[in-house]
């Protein structure tokens, strides 16, 4: 993939800030490719294309007429569309990248032009004469896009390694955004981990001059509009058309098909679809399992091993591949997690699950693929459960409905009424007292993440964090007070929330050599699913119902009726366990990082040494202790150590 990163300047040539040899530099950190540089008055962009070129047909655009510079990473869903909105000709088209449309789409209508852009991408514009940088994002942020905003100057790159290695950009730990990572609040938009370096949140155009800096959506899901059907197989069947749509244009380039798939519903139903529309030369599914013969009590919810559910899938599609990946070993990443950081200069939300999936990730590279397809996004979009649909009842006020959907659930879940009641109407739809009170109850002070989390006590209590996350609507993270409407909720964290994450897969193609694409994150199936009446997500008191009766056509019996949870990377004491000695050895040198002393509970992780559970079965009621607590604090801590040596 290529890449971009500039600097302006708003009295002046930025000569004196960077040369050309420096800002070649930084985008070349880890992938090469030939550089080119552009001045103009006060600003100097330089852009990297990818050799060979790989992935996406995305490419950078400059315009240096009426003295502005503007560059874009941009892959695109509706080229057709939008070049009949801006009259251009078919033959036209063709010579056109999708960089050039999202400059005349910005140029013809400014932010409603941007958010008529569907797909991946990120711009910036600098406005010459009005010394004014505009830099946007696409609405599910899957290109990256970050800046440092200095006492004279703008700096920005599509990856933070570039923006970090360019002259007057500081490389500094926030240790409040630490801390927010660490207690799993993960509302933070705008701030990254690295003090003054900012990103360009999903949905959003950031403006910048000598004023200030202005942060807004250019873009909203319309979530008032009247329900556009009024049966359900109506929506049912726009359901399947969006979802081939949205297949479709993830694979339109990609005829060698590569999926990170699993016995569930999303990524088997991207696997189903890709073979169903009959387009690719070959699709391969990399699926993980555990090592034959190992066996693990996961309980009555959870299955373990997605082999049977994968080659349901292929007898219903022979034209599929599976390719079953039992890693046997701890993964580099596991081992030395510096090895990561130094691709991604960021640490992982579930460091367990880094060296897992990154064998799936390293079977698909070498492979040749440089695309992998993945099931994401479809858990709060297709396959959504339909957790407020008793809440849904009882706002519209079908008391029949209400009535048949309380005992279904209960039987389903297997708990009794009044537990149900309280769990699935009071909790999620009551007042925010209601909710506090019910946690304290059952579960604890929904306040406190010491259950799952390194952070430290006195930490919390020296930066006012609990003051901090109330006034930013953040409490425990198991105790989601997720207010009545359920498409705003599902909005809220579909478009805006998790950034660290976005940024991740937004640059995984640098880190990885490979792009992640998410077709349950195309904007036009989003759109449409938030206006499914929520109760029909879970109906008899069964989840995800929508998305059995819209996968219906695809999806084998052993998918399509299975109500367990996969295990995925169930063997995750067992990757612990291998690394015993290192985590007990990494303890010791935190002692000497005051960043680490500061922000995490050290003796807490310690005493959890002390308690190390003798084998996977003693593990699994400690989770959160060993799962959560300990290993995300130990790699956070491992981080901090990393950045601190010179090299974030």
């Amino acid at each position: 993939m290529a890449a971009f990163a500039g600097i302006v300047t708003f009295d002046g040539a930025p000569g004196d800030k960077i040369s050309d040899r420096q800002i070649g530099a930084a985008l070349t950190g880890i992938r090469n490719g030939q550089i080119r540089v552009h001045r103009n008055d006060g600003a100097l962009l330089a852009e990297r294309g990818d050799v060979p070129a790989r992935g996406a047909a995305a490419r950078l655009v400059l315009d240096a007429g009426r003295r502005n510079l503007f560059a874009a990473l941009a892959s695109l869903d509706n080229r057709e569309e939008l070049r009949v909105q801006l009259g251009i000709a078919p033959s036209e088209l063709a010579g056109l990248s999708d960089g050039d449309i999202v400059l005349r789409m910005f140029e013809r209508w400014g932010e409603a032009g941007i958010a008529r852009c569907l797909g991946a991408f990120c711009f910036a514009h600098w406005n010459a004469a009005e010394r004014r940088l505009i830099l946007g994002r696409d609405c599910l942020g899957r290109r990256a896009l970050f800046f440092y905003r200095g006492r004279d100057f703008v700096a920005f790159a599509t990856t933070l390694r570039a923006l970090q290695a360019l002259p007057g950009v500081p490389c500094e730990l926030d240790d409040i955004v630490l801390a927010k990572f660490l207690a799993l609040n993960l509302n933070e938009s705008r701030r990254t981990f690295y003090r003054g370096l900012e990103r360009v949140a999903g949905r959003t155009m950031v403006t910048i001059d000598r004023i200030g800096i202005a942060h807004r959506h250019y873009w909203s899901p319309e979530l008032d509009a009247p329900p556009p059907y009024n049966r359900k197989q109506d929506y049912i069947e726009r359901a399947r058309e969006l979802l081939d749509q949205s297949v479709e244009a993830a694979i339109a380039d990609t005829p060698r098909v590569a999926i990170s798939a699993s016995g569930g519903l999303d990524s088997s139903a991207i696997a189903a679809t890709a073979a169903r529309l009959g387009r690719a030369e070959r699709i391969t599914c990399y699926t993980l399992v555990p090592q034959a013969g190992t066996q693990l009590d996961v309980g009555p919810q959870v299955y373990w091993d997605e082999t049977d559910k994968m080659q349901a899938l292929k007898r219903m599609h022979p034209g599929l591949e599976i390719n079953f990946i039992a890693p046997d070993r701890p993964h580099p990443y596991e081992e030395d997690a510096t090895r990561y950081f130094a691709r991604s200069t960021l640490p992982s939300l579930n460091p367990s699950n880094l060296g897992w999936f990154n064998n799936l990730y390293d079977a698909a590279m070498a492979a040749g693929h440089s695309v992998l397809l993945n099931g994401n996004r479809g858990n709060l979009g297709l396959t959504w459960r339909g957790s407020l649909s008793l809440v849904a009842l009882l706002r519209a006020g079908r008391w029949g409905g209400f009535a048949r959907e309380l005992p279904a659930l209960a039987r389903e879940s297997g708990r009794s009424l009044p537990r149900t009641f309280a769990s699935e109407a009071l909790k999620p739809g009551g007042p925010a007292w209601m909710q506090s009170l019910l946690y304290r109850l059952f579960v604890g002070d929904p306040r406190s993440v010491a259950h799952y989390s390194a952070l430290n006590p006195e930490f919390i209590a020296q930066s006012d964090l609990v003051r901090i996350w109330q006034a930013e609507g953040f409490v425990e993270p198991w105790f989601r007070a997720t207010g009545r409407d359920a498409a705003r909720f599902r909005a809220r964290y579909l478009f805006d929330r998790n950034q660290f994450s976005r940024d991740s897969y937004a640059m995984m193609a640098e880190q990885q050599g490979f792009e992640a694409r998410e077709p349950h994150g195309d904007r036009r199936l989003l759109e449409f699913l938030l206006k499914v009446p929520e109760p029909m997500y879970r109906e008899n008191g069964i989840p995800r119902s929508f998305a059995r009766a819209v996968l219906a056509d695809r999806l084998p019996p052993e998918i399509l009726n299975e109500r367990r949870s996969g295990a995925q990377s169930g063997l995750w004491f067992g990757r612990l366990d291998a690394r015993r000695g290192e985590i007990a050895a990494e303890i010791e040198h935190l002692e000497a990082s005051p960043l680490a002393r500061r922000l995490l509970d050290l003796p807490r992780l310690k005493k959890l040494m002390a308690e190390w559970p003798k084998d996977n079965h003693a593990a699994e009621p400690r989770q959160r202790d060993f799962h959560l607590a300990l290993d995300r604090g130990i790699h956070v801590g491992r981080f901090i150590r990393w950045v601190e040596g010179g090299n974030g």
